[in-house]
C-alpha cells in the first residue's frame, strides 16, 4: 500500500532525526520495541525507509552505552550482515565468468584450470593495487542530485572513497586517505546540517506539496488525480534511486556492526553468528568494495574476545583472506590484518596451526616496515608463536624470521619497544632450542666433556 510506505518513510526519518541529539539516543534506544521495529523495516523494505532505519542504528550505536542493549537485539545483527552483502555475490559471479570467458579466449578454449588462477591473481592484484586507486578513484557509487555522499543522516558513519572516516561518542577514527575530512563529530554535525539544507527543503517540500498543504495554507487537499500521482511519484523515486538507497543502507549497517563488534559482552555473541561472520570475512576480502576495510577491522575486534580466537583461526577462508589483506598497499589494511593475527596468535591451541610459512612470511615483512602500528603487530605475533615448542621448527625453517628479529634487535632505528620484543622472541627460540639440545643423550662410548665444546671440527687436517 503507497499509503502505508509513506508513513512508514516519515516515521521512520522522524526516529532518525530524533537520534542526531547525543542527549536523545539513550532515550530512543531504550523505548520499547523500537530496535526491533527498525530491524523490521531494514529486511522489509527496499528503497528509502531501509536507508533511513539503518541511518537511525548507526547513529544510536555511536553512543556506547546503546550498544551492549542493540546486540541483544534479535536479527539485528544478522539483517545488517545480509544488507551489506546484497548484490556482491551476484556482482563476484559475473565477473567470474567474465573472466573465465577472457581465459578461454586467451588460451584457444582450453584453458579451464587457468580460469581458476586467473581470478586468483585478480584478487591478489585488487590487494596491491588499491592503494594507489583510492588516492584518484572517485566515490564507489554516484550520489543522487550531486549532494554528497554522507549527508546529515551518516554523521558518524562513514565518507566516501576506500578510506573510511567515522566518528562516535568517545572517539574519533580516521584512515590517512582522509585527512581533508572533518574528525570532529559536532564539526561533522553542524557541516551535515549546513550541507544538506537542500535535502532538507527536499523533506519539507514533499511533506507540504506532495500531500497537499500549500505553504500559506490555501488548500488542504488536492483532487483524487494528484493524490494518484504523488504515490506513483513515491514509488518511481525509490525505483529511480534504489541502487543509491542501497548503496548508502549498506554504509551504515557496516558503520553500525563496527560500532557493536567495539562493545566486550557484544563479541562473543556475534562471533557465533555464521553468517554473520560469513559475509564479514567475504566483504574484507573484496578489495572494490567500500566496506570493506572496515570489514577486516571487525575481524579484529572479534579476535580482541580471547575465546573467539580458536574459532576464527580454525576458519580456512579467514585466514586466506588476512593473508590477502596483510599484501595490501593500503595501510590501514594492513594494520588491522596484522593485529587480527597477532590476536589469534595469543590462542594456545591456535599457534602450531598458525606457524605456517604464509603466515610466518607475512609477519616478517610487515615487521620490517616503517609503519610503528603494524611493525609492533607482527613482532609481537612472532612473539606469541616462539613461546609454543611446536612452533620452534617452523621458525627456524622460514629463513626471514630469525633475520628480520636480528635486525629489529640490533638496529639502532628499532623503536625500543618493537627491539625489546624482539630480542624476547630470540631468547625465547634460543630457550627452546637449548633444552631440545640439552634432552639429547651423549652416547656412553664417548669421552665425557662438558657442553658445550666451543671446538672445531674437520676432516683429516694437517697440523702446522
Amino acid at each position: 500500500d503507497s499509503d502505508a510506505l509513506d508513513a512508514r518513510t516519515r516515521a521512520v526519518t522522524t526516529l532518525l532525526y530524533l537520534s542526531e541529539p547525543k542527549d536523545n539516543r539513550r532515550i530512543v534506544a531504550k523505548h520499547d520495541r523500537l530496535l526491533e521495529v527498525l530491524v523490521k523495516v531494514i529486511e522489509e523494505d527496499t528503497g528509502e525507509a531501509r536507508w533511513r532505519a539503518s541511518s537511525a542504528l548507526a547513529t544510536l550505536a555511536k553512543t556506547p552505552g546503546n550498544r551492549g542493549c542493540m546486540g541483544r537485539v534479535d536479527g539485528l545483527a544478522t539483517v545488517l550482515a545480509d544488507l551489506m552483502v546484497v548484490g556482491m555475490h551476484h556482482k563476484e559471479t559475473a565477473q567470474s565468468k567474465d573472466q573465465a570467458k577472457k581465459d578461454r579466449k586467451k588460451d584457444g578454449g582450453g584453458g579451464k584450470g587457468r580460469a581458476g588462477s586467473s581470478a586468483n591473481e585478480s584478487r591478489e592484484d585488487h590487494s596491491t593495487i588499491q592503494g594507489e586507486d583510492s588516492m584518484t578513484r572517485g566515490p564507489s557509487f554516484d550520489t543522487m542530485d550531486g549532494e554528497q555522499m554522507i549527508t546529515h543522516t551518516y554523521t558518524g558513519t562513514f565518507t566516501e572513497g576506500t578510506g573510511t572516516t567515522f566518528t562516535e561518542d568517545d572517539m574519533t577514527y580516521q584512515s590517512a586517505y582522509d585527512s581533508d575530512h572533518h574528525t570532529d563529530e559536532e564539526g561533522d554535525e553542524e557541516d551535515g546540517d549546513g550541507s544538506n539544507s537542500g535535502d532538507d527543503d527536499e523533506e519539507r517540500s514533499r511533506g507540504t506539496n506532495d500531500m497537499g498543504y500549500g505553504t500559506d495554507g490555501e488548500e488542504s487537499f488536492q483532487e483524487e488525480e494528484g493524490v494518484e500521482m504523488q504515490i506513483s511519484s513515491l514509488k518511481k523515486l525509490n525505483i529511480e534511486n534504489a541502487s543509491d538507497f542501497l548503496a548508502k543502507s549498506q554504509l551504515s549497517a557496516c558503520a553500525t556492526l563496527t560500532h557493536l563488534t567495539k562493545h566486550c559482552a557484544n563479541a562473543p555473541l556475534l562471533c557465533q553468528k555464521k553468517s554473520l561472520i560469513d559475509n564479514i570475512v567475504f566483504l574484507a576480502g573484496t578489495f572494490e568494495s567500500p566496506l570493506h576495510t572496515r570489514c577486516i577491522e571487525m575481524l579484529c575486534n572479534f579476535t580482541r574476545f580471547p575465546s573467539n580466537n580458536a574459532r576464527l583461526a580454525s576458519m580456512p577462508r579467514c585466514i586466506e583472506t588476512l593473508l590477502h589483506c596483510g599484501k595490501s598497499k593500503i595501510p590501514e589494511d594492513r594494520m588491522w590484518s596484522v593485529r587480527t593475527v597477532q590476536n589469534m596468535c595469543s590462542d594456545a591451541g591456535s599457534k602450531v596451526g598458525l606457524a605456517t610459512g604464509a603466515i610466518l612470511s607475512l609477519l616478517s615483512t610487515a615487521a620490517m616496515r616503517k609503519d610503528y602500528e603494524e611493525q609492533y603487530a607482527a613482532v609481537g605475533a612472532l612473539m606469541n608463536l616462539s613461546t609454543e615448542p611446536g612452533s620452534i621448527v617452523p621458525l627456524t625453517n622460514t629463513k626471514t624470521v630469525v633475520a628480520t628479529l636480528v635486525h629489529l634487535a640490533h638496529s639502532p632505528n628499532t623503536p625500543p619497544a618493537v627491539r625489546k620484543i624482539a630480542c624476547d622472541s630470540l631468547a625465547t627460540i634460543g630457550l627452546w632450542l637449548q633444552t631440545l639440545a640439552s634432552a639429547g643423550t651423549v652416547p656412553e662410548e664417548i669421552p665425557f666433556s662438558p657442553l658445550p665444546t666451543h671446538s672445531a671440527t674437520g676432516w683429516l687436517r694437517w697440523d702446522n
